[in-house]
Formats: C-alpha cells, sequence, structure tokens
C-alpha cells in the first residue's frame, strides 16, 4: 500500500455516520482509553512516537469533511501535537482546536490518555493505536522491547483491510428486522455545572473478579451488569416503583467487539450491542432473579443471528434510496430530531467492557494499569467502562450529575464481600 494510498478521502463507516450529526458539547461521543506507566513521561519523547506512529495509522491521521450526501475523511497534513492532560474529561472533539484531527494524546505524571471521537474508531482501534503509542515511546525511552505479534509497529505496512467498514462486509439483507423498542428508565440527578464529567475508578483483583463470575455461573459481563442493574434497582426504584417514571424498563447498553465473531481486522468501528431489560416494577426483586435475566438475555443476544440481524438494521437504514438521495444539510437535521426524540432515550446507561488487554513480555513490566471512560451527557448521565491488565481490574463511572450514590453502592458490594477496592475520583464536584 502506497503512501499516495494514504491520502485519499474515504467514507465514514456505518456505525460513524451517525455521531458528526448528532454530537455537540454535551454530547460529545467521545471516549478514552489510557495507559499508567512506572516512569513520568517525558512529553518530547512522546511527541516524536505520537509522529512515527501517526504515519502507521493513516485512518486515524484524517479530518472531517462534509460532502453533498454525507461527511467523509480526507488527509490530514497539519502536524499532531501532544498536551498536557485536560481537567475535562472526554470533552466535544472540536477539529478547529486540534488541527483537524479527531483524537487527542494526552499526558500527565505518569499517564498517557488516548481520547477519541467515535466516528473515528471503536475501543478495540483505539487499544490498538494505544499499544503501538506506547510501544514507540518505550522504544525510544532506550527499551528493550519487541513487538511479539502483539504490536503493530511503525515497521509494518497498513492494509487495506485495517480501513474495511466490516459492517457492509457481514451484513445480510435476508436478516434485518426491525425490533421496536420502548424508552428506557432514566437515572436523573443534580447536572454538574459547566458540562463536567465526574470520573469514579475503582481497581480490583481481576483473579477475584473472574473467581466471584465462575462461582454465579456467569461471564464477568454478565455478573457486573446485573450488580449494576440491581444497584440501580435499590437506590433509584426500590419502594417507588409504583410512580410513573419507575415503569420504563432499566435498559443497558454492552458494546459487543464483533471482531471476536468475524474475521474482520479494522481499525475502524466494529461493534455492536447486546442490552439488558427489565421493568422494576416490583418491590421484592432479587439480585439473583436479575442475574439470571441477564444471562438469559445475552445468551440470546450473543448468537450470531441476532448480532447479524442488528447489524443488518443499520446497514439496511443507510442503504435506504430516500435517505441516501437526501442531502446531507437535510440528512443531518433529520439524523438530530430522531436522535434526539429517541436515540439517547433508549438506553439507561452503556457498559463497556473492552476487557484484558495483552502486551508482549517486554513492556510488562514498564506498565501499571490501564483504564478507560466513557463520555455521559443529559440523558445517559451514568456511564461505566472495564479495562485490565494482569491483576488490575479497574472500573470507571463517567457521570454528568453530582450524585453518586450508585457509584458508591456498587463498589460497597464487592467490599462486603471481602474483595479490596482502591478508589479514585477526580473531586469534579468540588470545582
Amino acid at each position: 500500500m502506497s503512501k499516495e494510498i494514504y491520502k485519499d478521502w474515504f467514507r465514514l463507516d456505518n456505525a460513524a455516520k451517525i455521531f458528526p450529526a448528532v454530537s455537540n458539547k454535551k454530547e460529545t461521543n467521545t471516549f478514552r482509553v489510557q495507559i499508567a506507566l512506572k516512569e513520568k513521561i517525558k512529553p518530547e519523547l512522546l511527541q516524536l512516537a505520537a509522529d512515527a506512529i501517526l504515519e502507521r495509522y493513516p485512518m486515524f491521521k484524517v479530518r472531517l469533511k462534509t460532502g453533498f450526501f454525507w461527511s467523509y475523511f480526507d488527509y490530514n497534513s497539519s502536524p499532531f501535537l501532544v498536551e498536557p492532560l485536560a481537567p475535562k474529561v472526554c470533552g466535544e472533539m472540536n477539529p478547529k482546536q486540534n488541527n483537524g484531527y479527531l483524537f487527542k494524546v494526552f499526558f500527565r505524571e505518569n499517564l498517557i490518555a488516548l481520547e477519541i471521537f467515535h466516528s473515528l474508531a471503536d475501543g478495540g482501534g483505539a487499544v490498538m493505536l494505544l499499544k503501538s503509542l506506547v510501544y514507540e515511546y518505550l522504544y525510544l525511552c532506550g527499551y528493550d522491547v519487541t513487538p511479539d505479534n502483539l504490536i503493530l509497529t511503525k515497521a509494518s505496512l497498513p492494509t487495506i483491510e485495517e480501513y474495511e467498514d466490516s459492517h457492509g462486509t457481514y451484513y445480510n439483507a435476508k436478516n434485518r428486522k426491525h425490533v421496536p423498542e420502548k424508552k428506557a428508565f432514566g437515572i436523573k440527578g443534580t447536572p454538574i455545572p459547566e458540562d463536567r464529567i465526574g470520573l469514579i475508578s475503582g481497581t480490583l483483583s481481576t483473579s477475584e473478579m473472574l473467581q466471584l463470575a465462575r462461582e454465579n455461573q456467569a461471564t464477568v459481563t454478565e455478573y457486573l451488569s446485573a450488580v449494576m442493574m440491581y444497584m440501580i434497582y435499590v437506590t433509584q426504584i426500590q419502594y417507588r416503583e409504583h410512580l410513573r417514571a419507575n415503569q420504563k424498563p432499566v435498559k443497558i447498553f454492552i458494546p459487543v467487539n464483533l471482531r471476536k465473531h468475524f474475521p474482520s481486522k479494522t481499525l475502524r468501528n466494529f461493534t455492536n450491542f447486546v442490552k439488558t431489560d427489565m421493568v422494576m416494577n416490583r418491590s421484592d426483586i432479587s439480585f439473583e432473579e436479575i442475574l439470571a435475566l441477564v444471562k438469559e438475555q445475552f445468551k440470546k443476544g450473543m448468537t450470531k443471528e441476532e448480532l447479524i440481524r442488528k447489524m443488518s438494521e443499520n446497514v439496511a437504514f443507510e442503504k435506504n434510496i430516500l435517505l441516501r438521495m437526501m442531502p446531507y444539510f437535510i440528512k443531518r437535521y433529520a439524523l438530530r430530531i430522531g436522535y434526539n426524540i429517541m436515540g439517547l432515550s433508549l438506553n439507561t446507561m452503556s457498559f463497556t467492557n473492552i476487557g484484558r488487554v495483552d502486551f508482549p513480555e517486554s513492556m510488562k513490566p514498564h506498565i501499571d494499569n490501564l483504564s478507560a471512560a466513557v463520555y455521559s451527557g443529559k440523558f445517559n448521565t451514568l456511564n461505566i467502562a472495564i479495562m485490565s491488565f494482569e491483576d488490575k481490574f479497574k472500573i470507571t463511572f463517567t457521570r454528568s450529575i453530582i450524585e453518586t450514590t450508585i457509584e458508591r453502592e456498587f463498589f460497597r458490594h464487592f467490599a462486603a464481600m471481602g474483595m479490596k477496592v482502591e478508589i479514585e475520583s477526580n473531586s469534579v464536584e468540588e470545582y
């Protein structure tokens, strides 16, 4: 793949197309993956590492342009600059303030944080970029690190497969049935001023978490999703289940990395979702009842047929002839109205489990932990992201409201079992 191909424009993938139309200061549609090393970051070497790695990731070296029918990505020749860590978590990705780039690399003390606009990539693509960046940084620091087939280095060449819109590759036009959804229960609270995001992160033992899930005959994601639903129930709904607002189902949106189900090597968006869905209009709902329902819903939602159906429903919408012929300025207006009316209100919260991240043995001695965070907005006021490295299992809540009752009870659940929980917070309510 020649360097000239890097400069070609290319279309946004199927999952990415809605985000430019609906994003703003409150609904930023950004997320963060970050790594804590065991020594203080050298900004000048991090800048050199970013410059080198961007040549390996040309699908990130782009700016967003508006065409007549859709937005598209075009090659960005402007310099990319690493920055001190911003006080706001997952803030708006304003291209005018970032030389046109749709992601940022931050540093503070021993941290390297990558924040990215969802149109550019999902968690899978962002983690690959972060791993490459850290590898190159450690190499420039003079450490003897090797990629061991786990890192995309600057010595390798990008492939067409990495650019692929895999939704369009694997969808099935015959399996695209639309399943109507009800509006979800929303977690309400006192908005944090100035569109700031509160962050609370808890570190637990990976081995203990795996053991706990096994004892409940569940995966880690199933078990934690059930705990999350139960905490929403006992703090927000129980004994008030008769109220009209509490008749809506609690629905947790869990992204699924489709690369684990289809032979895709794309570095762009390729996720779908599973949803937990329960109307909690009784005062005697037990955790065991919730867990059983969650496992049943995961079993159904994770079938290949169901994953393809959801994917195909989205692709079919994009391929609609009327939508395709509509000028973008009208599309954008229609997408924004539809998203504001239904899109945000279909989920109570999102629960992103990026999972365990593997590194070459030569890099592990330099790494302390990894974590992730997802923006929170006006309706989805509380979200959660998980990332683990070795025996450090990090659960990070982000919120757009001051109240922290749910997070407190969530972590107390594990402390009551005798598990050690280390808590960190950005103390945004004190600003």
